[in-house]
Protein backbone atom coordinates (compact mmCIF):
# COMPACT_ATOMS: atom_id res chain seq x y z
CA UNK A 1 0.00 0.00 0.00
CA UNK A 2 2.60 2.05 0.52
CA UNK A 3 4.29 1.42 -2.22
CA UNK A 4 1.35 2.85 -4.35
CA UNK A 5 0.48 5.91 -2.61
CA UNK A 6 4.37 6.62 -3.10
CA UNK A 7 3.93 6.49 -6.55
CA UNK A 8 0.45 8.37 -7.14
CA UNK A 9 2.45 11.59 -4.54
CA UNK A 10 5.44 11.60 -6.76
CA UNK A 11 3.35 12.37 -10.11
CA UNK A 12 0.83 15.18 -8.25
CA UNK A 13 4.72 16.69 -6.88
CA UNK A 14 6.18 16.64 -10.32
CA UNK A 15 2.98 18.29 -11.70
CA UNK A 16 3.09 17.32 -15.48
CA UNK A 17 0.23 16.65 -17.39
CA UNK A 18 -0.15 13.68 -19.69
CA UNK A 19 -0.29 14.68 -23.26
CA UNK A 20 -1.17 12.49 -26.74
CA UNK A 21 1.34 10.81 -28.16
CA UNK A 22 1.68 11.46 -31.62
CA UNK A 23 1.86 8.59 -34.04
CA UNK A 24 2.77 7.15 -37.61
CA UNK A 25 -0.69 8.07 -38.60
CA UNK A 26 -0.72 11.56 -38.71
CA UNK A 27 2.54 11.19 -40.63
CA UNK A 28 1.51 9.92 -43.67
CA UNK A 29 -1.80 11.93 -43.61
CA UNK A 30 0.12 14.83 -43.55
CA UNK A 31 1.88 13.09 -46.49
CA UNK A 32 -0.65 12.51 -48.73
CA UNK A 33 -1.98 16.08 -48.68
CA UNK A 34 1.07 17.73 -49.88
CA UNK A 35 0.97 14.93 -52.99
CA UNK A 36 -2.25 15.77 -53.81
CA UNK A 37 -1.31 19.84 -53.24
CA UNK A 38 1.30 18.47 -55.77
CA UNK A 39 -0.80 16.55 -58.29
CA UNK A 40 -3.25 19.51 -58.30
CA UNK A 41 -0.26 21.97 -59.10
CA UNK A 42 0.60 19.98 -61.86
CA UNK A 43 -2.69 19.36 -63.55
CA UNK A 44 -2.85 23.53 -63.62
CA UNK A 45 0.09 23.70 -65.26
CA UNK A 46 -0.91 21.12 -67.89
CA UNK A 47 -3.86 22.68 -68.27
CA UNK A 48 -2.10 26.63 -68.51
CA UNK A 49 0.61 24.55 -70.86
CA UNK A 50 -2.31 22.93 -73.12
CA UNK A 51 -4.55 25.96 -73.27
CA UNK A 52 -2.05 27.95 -74.08
CA UNK A 53 -0.78 25.94 -76.89
CA UNK A 54 -3.96 25.52 -78.49
CA UNK A 55 -5.31 28.85 -78.09
CA UNK A 56 -1.84 29.32 -80.59
CA UNK A 57 -2.47 26.95 -82.91
CA UNK A 58 -5.89 27.96 -83.28
CA UNK A 59 -4.59 31.21 -83.81
CA UNK A 60 -2.20 30.41 -86.25
CA UNK A 61 -4.68 28.47 -88.32
CA UNK A 62 -7.13 31.17 -88.60
CA UNK A 63 -5.51 33.15 -91.49
CA UNK A 64 -5.10 29.98 -93.70
CA UNK A 65 -8.67 28.68 -92.98
CA UNK A 66 -10.26 32.13 -93.85
CA UNK A 67 -8.33 32.55 -96.77
CA UNK A 68 -9.00 29.02 -97.80
CA UNK A 69 -12.60 29.57 -97.52
CA UNK A 70 -12.36 33.02 -99.05
CA UNK A 71 -10.73 31.37 -102.20
CA UNK A 72 -13.31 28.63 -102.16
CA UNK A 73 -15.65 31.42 -102.08
CA UNK A 74 -14.69 32.78 -105.10
CA UNK A 75 -14.20 29.85 -106.99
CA UNK A 76 -17.44 28.89 -106.90
CA UNK A 77 -18.71 32.57 -107.42
CA UNK A 78 -16.43 32.35 -110.93
CA UNK A 79 -17.63 28.78 -111.94
CA UNK A 80 -21.14 30.71 -111.28
CA UNK A 81 -20.44 33.36 -113.13
CA UNK A 82 -19.32 31.40 -116.26
CA UNK A 83 -21.75 28.84 -116.18
CA UNK A 84 -24.29 32.09 -116.11
CA UNK A 85 -22.64 34.01 -119.22
CA UNK A 86 -22.38 30.67 -121.35
CA UNK A 87 -25.74 29.76 -121.07
CA UNK A 88 -26.51 33.73 -121.57
CA UNK A 89 -24.30 33.22 -125.09
CA UNK A 90 -25.71 30.21 -126.35
CA UNK A 91 -29.77 31.78 -125.10
CA UNK A 92 -28.61 35.32 -127.51
CA UNK A 93 -27.04 32.78 -130.34
CA UNK A 94 -30.33 30.58 -129.87
CA UNK A 95 -31.93 33.96 -130.35
CA UNK A 96 -30.12 35.50 -132.82
CA UNK A 97 -30.51 32.37 -135.36
CA UNK A 98 -33.85 30.63 -134.52
CA UNK A 99 -36.23 32.89 -136.61
CA UNK A 100 -33.82 32.24 -139.65
CA UNK A 101 -33.50 28.39 -138.75
CA UNK A 102 -37.12 28.61 -138.56
CA UNK A 103 -38.09 30.43 -141.53
CA UNK A 104 -35.35 28.88 -144.18
CA UNK A 105 -35.38 25.69 -146.01
CA UNK A 106 -34.76 22.56 -144.03
CA UNK A 107 -31.14 21.98 -145.31
CA UNK A 108 -30.36 25.36 -142.92
CA UNK A 109 -32.44 23.99 -140.13
CA UNK A 110 -30.54 20.85 -140.02
CA UNK A 111 -26.73 22.42 -140.05
CA UNK A 112 -28.62 24.47 -137.37
CA UNK A 113 -29.18 21.00 -135.25
CA UNK A 114 -25.79 20.06 -136.38
CA UNK A 115 -24.35 22.72 -134.93
CA UNK A 116 -26.53 22.91 -131.68
CA UNK A 117 -25.90 19.12 -130.95
CA UNK A 118 -22.45 19.24 -130.90
CA UNK A 119 -22.03 22.41 -128.52
CA UNK A 120 -25.42 22.35 -127.02
CA UNK A 121 -24.58 21.62 -122.84
CA UNK A 122 -28.11 19.41 -123.30
CA UNK A 123 -27.19 17.95 -126.80
CA UNK A 124 -30.04 15.28 -126.73
CA UNK A 125 -32.69 17.63 -128.08
CA UNK A 126 -30.71 18.68 -130.83
CA UNK A 127 -29.82 15.68 -131.67
CA UNK A 128 -33.52 14.09 -132.03
CA UNK A 129 -34.66 17.68 -133.84
CA UNK A 130 -31.81 16.73 -136.22
CA UNK A 131 -32.93 12.91 -136.64
CA UNK A 132 -36.47 14.74 -137.28
CA UNK A 133 -35.49 16.85 -139.41
CA UNK A 134 -33.36 14.73 -141.87
CA UNK A 135 -36.54 12.58 -141.68
CA UNK A 136 -38.65 15.03 -143.21
CA UNK A 137 -36.06 16.24 -145.83
CA UNK A 138 -36.01 12.51 -147.29
CA UNK A 139 -39.81 12.08 -146.82
CA UNK A 140 -40.51 15.81 -148.83
CA UNK A 141 -37.77 14.61 -151.59
CA UNK A 142 -39.99 11.31 -152.15
CA UNK A 143 -43.03 13.45 -152.35
CA UNK A 144 -41.31 16.16 -154.46
CA UNK A 145 -40.77 12.97 -156.67
CA UNK A 146 -43.83 11.86 -157.60
CA UNK A 147 -45.44 15.44 -157.60
CA UNK A 148 -42.69 15.86 -160.67
CA UNK A 149 -43.87 12.52 -162.16
CA UNK A 150 -47.42 13.44 -161.67
CA UNK A 151 -47.12 16.85 -163.12
CA UNK A 152 -45.29 15.24 -166.49
CA UNK A 153 -48.20 13.02 -167.35
CA UNK A 154 -50.76 15.76 -166.28
CA UNK A 155 -53.14 17.21 -169.50
CA UNK A 156 -56.20 19.15 -167.37
CA UNK A 157 -55.47 22.55 -166.28
CA UNK A 158 -57.12 21.82 -162.60
CA UNK A 159 -55.10 19.15 -161.79
CA UNK A 160 -51.85 20.48 -162.77
CA UNK A 161 -52.55 23.86 -160.70
CA UNK A 162 -52.99 22.09 -158.10
CA UNK A 163 -49.74 19.83 -158.51
CA UNK A 164 -48.18 23.18 -159.08
CA UNK A 165 -50.12 24.06 -155.54
CA UNK A 166 -48.43 21.11 -153.45
CA UNK A 167 -45.26 21.33 -155.68
CA UNK A 168 -44.11 25.06 -154.70
CA UNK A 169 -45.09 24.05 -150.75
CA UNK A 170 -42.81 21.02 -151.21
CA UNK A 171 -39.91 23.22 -152.72
CA UNK A 172 -40.41 25.74 -150.05
CA UNK A 173 -40.32 23.09 -147.23
CA UNK A 174 -36.92 21.35 -148.98
CA UNK A 175 -35.41 24.36 -150.46
CA UNK A 176 -35.30 22.55 -153.71
CA UNK A 177 -34.70 24.10 -157.05
CA UNK A 178 -37.57 23.81 -159.46
CA UNK A 179 -37.43 23.33 -162.92
CA UNK A 180 -38.59 26.97 -163.73
CA UNK A 181 -36.54 28.41 -160.92
CA UNK A 182 -32.87 29.53 -160.11
CA UNK A 183 -30.67 26.50 -160.73
CA UNK A 184 -26.87 25.70 -160.61
CA UNK A 185 -25.34 25.04 -164.05
CA UNK A 186 -22.12 23.66 -165.35
CA UNK A 187 -19.74 27.02 -164.97
CA UNK A 188 -17.77 25.68 -168.54
CA UNK A 189 -21.07 25.95 -170.12
CA UNK A 190 -21.37 28.95 -172.10
CA UNK A 191 -25.33 29.93 -171.84
CA UNK A 192 -26.85 32.05 -174.36
CA UNK A 193 -29.50 34.81 -172.91
CA UNK A 194 -30.92 37.83 -173.50
CA UNK A 195 -31.35 38.66 -169.78
CA UNK A 196 -30.93 37.31 -166.33
CA UNK A 197 -34.16 35.57 -166.28
CA UNK A 198 -33.63 33.81 -169.62
CA UNK A 199 -31.27 30.29 -170.11
CA UNK A 200 -31.22 28.55 -173.43
CA UNK A 201 -29.10 25.49 -171.80
CA UNK A 202 -32.38 23.42 -172.10
CA UNK A 203 -32.19 23.98 -176.42
CA UNK A 204 -30.14 22.10 -178.40
CA UNK A 205 -26.69 24.37 -179.21
CA UNK A 206 -27.16 24.08 -182.71
CA UNK A 207 -31.14 25.55 -182.46
CA UNK A 208 -29.85 28.19 -179.81
CA UNK A 209 -29.12 31.04 -182.59
CA UNK A 210 -33.13 30.92 -184.04
CA UNK A 211 -34.22 30.86 -180.35
CA UNK A 212 -32.16 34.13 -179.43
CA UNK A 213 -33.28 35.57 -182.87
CA UNK A 214 -36.78 34.98 -181.54
CA UNK A 215 -35.65 36.95 -178.26
CA UNK A 216 -34.36 39.43 -179.84
CA UNK A 217 -37.07 40.33 -182.15
CA UNK A 218 -39.49 40.28 -179.10
CA UNK A 219 -37.16 42.68 -177.14
CA UNK A 220 -36.72 44.63 -179.83
CA UNK A 221 -40.24 45.27 -180.26
CA UNK A 222 -40.58 46.14 -176.28
CA UNK A 223 -42.11 43.09 -174.72
CA UNK A 224 -40.21 41.62 -171.55
CA UNK A 225 -38.74 38.43 -170.92
CA UNK A 226 -42.22 36.68 -169.78
CA UNK A 227 -43.00 37.48 -173.44
CA UNK A 228 -40.18 36.91 -175.11
CA UNK A 229 -39.90 33.44 -173.78
CA UNK A 230 -43.62 32.46 -174.23
CA UNK A 231 -42.54 33.62 -178.10
CA UNK A 232 -39.36 30.83 -177.67
CA UNK A 233 -41.90 28.11 -176.05
CA UNK A 234 -44.50 28.24 -179.27
CA UNK A 235 -41.63 27.80 -181.73
CA UNK A 236 -40.17 24.94 -179.82
CA UNK A 237 -43.95 23.77 -179.58
CA UNK A 238 -44.73 23.97 -183.30
CA UNK A 239 -41.39 23.05 -185.25
CA UNK A 240 -38.96 22.77 -182.60
CA UNK A 241 -37.18 25.72 -183.70
CA UNK A 242 -36.58 24.39 -187.67
CA UNK A 243 -37.25 27.54 -189.56
CA UNK A 244 -37.56 25.06 -192.67
CA UNK A 245 -40.52 22.52 -191.73
CA UNK A 246 -43.36 22.13 -193.84
CA UNK A 247 -45.79 19.99 -192.66
CA UNK A 248 -47.67 18.99 -196.02
CA UNK A 249 -47.87 21.00 -199.25
CA UNK A 250 -49.93 24.10 -198.35
CA UNK A 251 -49.84 23.38 -194.83
CA UNK A 252 -47.81 25.27 -191.81
CA UNK A 253 -44.07 26.49 -192.55
CA UNK A 254 -41.44 27.85 -190.81
CA UNK A 255 -40.78 28.65 -187.06
CA UNK A 256 -44.57 29.10 -185.86
CA UNK A 257 -46.25 27.32 -188.65
CA UNK A 258 -47.84 29.97 -190.06
CA UNK A 259 -50.33 28.87 -193.14
CA UNK A 260 -49.59 31.12 -196.82
CA UNK A 261 -53.07 30.92 -197.28
CA UNK A 262 -54.79 31.68 -194.00
CA UNK A 263 -53.77 33.40 -190.78
CA UNK A 264 -50.79 35.52 -189.82
CA UNK A 265 -49.13 34.20 -193.19
CA UNK A 266 -51.59 34.79 -195.39
CA UNK A 267 -50.57 36.31 -198.66
CA UNK A 268 -47.00 35.23 -197.96
CA UNK A 269 -45.03 32.54 -200.36
CA UNK A 270 -43.66 29.64 -198.73
CA UNK A 271 -39.88 30.49 -199.35
CA UNK A 272 -40.83 33.50 -197.48
CA UNK A 273 -42.52 31.90 -194.53
CA UNK A 274 -39.66 29.63 -194.55
CA UNK A 275 -37.31 32.84 -193.71
CA UNK A 276 -36.91 32.93 -189.92
CA UNK A 277 -36.85 36.91 -189.87
CA UNK A 278 -39.93 37.40 -192.01
CA UNK A 279 -41.84 34.13 -189.84
CA UNK A 280 -40.62 35.89 -186.70
CA UNK A 281 -41.95 39.05 -188.05
CA UNK A 282 -45.64 38.38 -188.63
CA UNK A 283 -46.01 36.86 -185.49
CA UNK A 284 -44.43 40.07 -183.55
CA UNK A 285 -46.82 42.38 -185.58
CA UNK A 286 -49.31 39.80 -184.65
CA UNK A 287 -48.41 40.11 -180.79
CA UNK A 288 -48.04 43.51 -180.69
CA UNK A 289 -51.97 44.23 -181.23
CA UNK A 290 -53.02 42.70 -178.28
CA UNK A 291 -52.59 44.49 -175.22
CA UNK A 292 -53.07 42.03 -172.87
CA UNK A 293 -50.18 39.58 -173.92
CA UNK A 294 -47.34 42.69 -173.15
CA UNK A 295 -49.02 43.60 -169.71
CA UNK A 296 -48.97 39.65 -168.71
CA UNK A 297 -47.37 39.62 -165.28
CA UNK A 298 -46.08 36.05 -164.94
CA UNK A 299 -44.84 33.90 -167.44
CA UNK A 300 -47.80 31.36 -167.64
CA UNK A 301 -49.77 34.29 -168.22
CA UNK A 302 -47.45 35.22 -171.17
CA UNK A 303 -47.89 32.16 -172.65
CA UNK A 304 -51.32 31.24 -171.87
CA UNK A 305 -52.24 34.40 -174.17
CA UNK A 306 -49.92 33.93 -176.44
CA UNK A 307 -51.53 30.54 -176.93
CA UNK A 308 -54.79 31.54 -177.13
CA UNK A 309 -54.58 34.43 -179.40
CA UNK A 310 -51.46 34.55 -181.56
CA UNK A 311 -50.51 30.61 -182.54
CA UNK A 312 -54.30 28.87 -181.43
CA UNK A 313 -53.60 25.19 -181.49
CA UNK A 314 -55.65 22.61 -182.09
CA UNK A 315 -56.40 21.29 -178.56
CA UNK A 316 -56.10 24.32 -176.75
CA UNK A 317 -56.15 23.64 -173.24
CA UNK A 318 -53.63 20.54 -173.23
CA UNK A 319 -51.22 22.38 -175.79
CA UNK A 320 -51.20 25.32 -173.42
CA UNK A 321 -50.15 23.53 -170.41
CA UNK A 322 -47.23 21.66 -172.15
CA UNK A 323 -46.38 25.29 -173.85
CA UNK A 324 -46.24 26.42 -170.44
CA UNK A 325 -43.91 23.38 -169.53
CA UNK A 326 -41.51 24.15 -172.01
CA UNK A 327 -41.36 27.84 -171.13
CA UNK A 328 -40.49 27.22 -167.57
CA UNK A 329 -37.53 25.24 -168.39
CA UNK A 330 -36.25 28.46 -170.20
CA UNK A 331 -37.09 30.58 -167.68
CA UNK A 332 -34.66 31.30 -164.09
CA UNK A 333 -36.40 33.72 -161.96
Amino acid sequence: MADENSGADSDEETGAVAQPTTGAGSVDLEMRRLDLERYKAKLQFRRFVLGSVFTAITVAAIPPLFQFATAYLESVRAKAELEAKTQQFRDQYVKDFLSTALRDDIEVRIRFAQYFSSVSSEPAGWVKYLGDLKSLRDTKRVEIDKLEGEWDKAIDLPTLNTLKRHLEWAYNEVGYVAPNRSVTTNPRAPEQSSGPGISLLSIPPEKRPIAQKIIDAFAAAGFGQFQQVAAVANALAESNLDPKVRVAPGGEIGLFLLRPNVGLGAGHTADELMNPDVNIGLVVDAAKKIPAFAAATSLDEAVAIFVRNIQRPANLEAENVRRQQIARQLFRS
